[in-house]
């Protein structure tokens, strides 16, 4: 018998190698197989080929042998998540937005501490956001714009100091803004558009400074526009419109290179143009427009 070359030697580990890797522990394949099975796989746009290894299954990342990320975005998935899901204990990306999902807030995922991101907007989901969410301390990304969540925002969710994202919008969330948001340090993003939130806002926005966007439009916020908007320095986006400020004092400083959206309904702001040296352009001709400030 002929002693094996060494350049098929070579060619058999890094074969075995690669097998090797495509190994994940049984209950995370199995909570895949769940997932596909309680979503009706068959009818999705891309299915698993479930003959095929994990590694070649659309939208699932592997990592060290581990699944770390599912990314099935606008797929089709339909009916409710399995609880199965609650096995992908490395799992950090999760990302099931634009499908036909409905149900609780998946409370599966709360045990998955290592969750960076979860994005589930745009499906069916209903309900309370739990207020143990704060057991997700690396999460980054919440983003569950247009579902149906109702009841009032977390006071927990100001207590994970790594969120950079919280989208919101278009639910039906009612009472305020948190005060514990004060202490997102690192929260660039706060959508709460098209929700039922009320009262005067209290959080003092200068304990946000890296945020760029903030959209608070179409609620039932009352009072002055909240102070510390205009020390903002990475300030890009502000949306007010649709609310009952009586306010704008506390925009007099703001950058007036800045981009911003105001409601042009309010006689607050009417009386209060000086301060930006905007010109009040009739409601009729700025529903969903932006005002550049001069």
């Amino acid at each position: 018998m002929k002693p094996i070359s060494k350049k098929l030697l070579f060619v058999f580990l890094c074969s075995y190698c690669f097998i090797s890797k495509a190994q994940i522990p049984d209950d995370e394949k199995n909570a895949l197989l769940s997932l596909f099975t309680a979503t009706k796989g068959a009818q999705w746009n891309i299915q698993w080929d479930l003959s095929q290894p994990v590694t070649e299954w659309y939208g699932v990342r592997i990592k060290e042998n581990h699944v770390v990320g599912i990314e099935l975005g606008r797929n089709n998935l339909t009916g409710i998540l399995p609880k199965e899901i609650s096995n992908l204990k490395k799992l950090e990306i999760l990302n099931l937005s634009l499908n036909n999902l409905k149900g609780n807030f998946p409370k599966e995922l709360l045990g998955l501490v290592e969750l960076k991101e979860i994005s589930l907007e745009m499906n069916n989901f209903r309900n309370q956001i739990p207020s143990t969410i704060n057991q997700l301390q690396q999460l980054e990304i919440l983003s569950l714009y247009n579902n149906a969540f109702t009841g009032v925002i977390p006071e927990s969710l100001g207590t994970i100091k790594s969120l950079k994202v919280i989208n919101l919008s278009g639910n039906y969330l009612e009472g305020t803004i948190p005060l514990s948001f004060g202490g997102l340090c690192n929260l660039e993003v706060l959508g709460l558009f098209g929700n039922k939130l009320s009262g005067v806002i209290g959080l003092n926005f200068d304990k946000l400074p890296k945020l760029y966007e903030i959209t608070l439009a179409y609620n039932k916020f009352y009072g002055p526009v909240p102070e510390g908007i205009d020390v903002l320095g990475d300030l890009k986006y502000l949306q007010l419109q649709g609310n009952n400020f009586d306010s704008f004092d506390s925009l007099k400083n703001i950058n007036k290179e800045r981009l911003i959206t105001l409601n042009t309904d309010s006689l607050a702001l009417q009386k209060g143009a000086d301060l930006f040296e905007l010109e009040v352009v009739p409601e009729a001709n700025t529903k969903g427009e932006e005002l550049i400030l001069e």
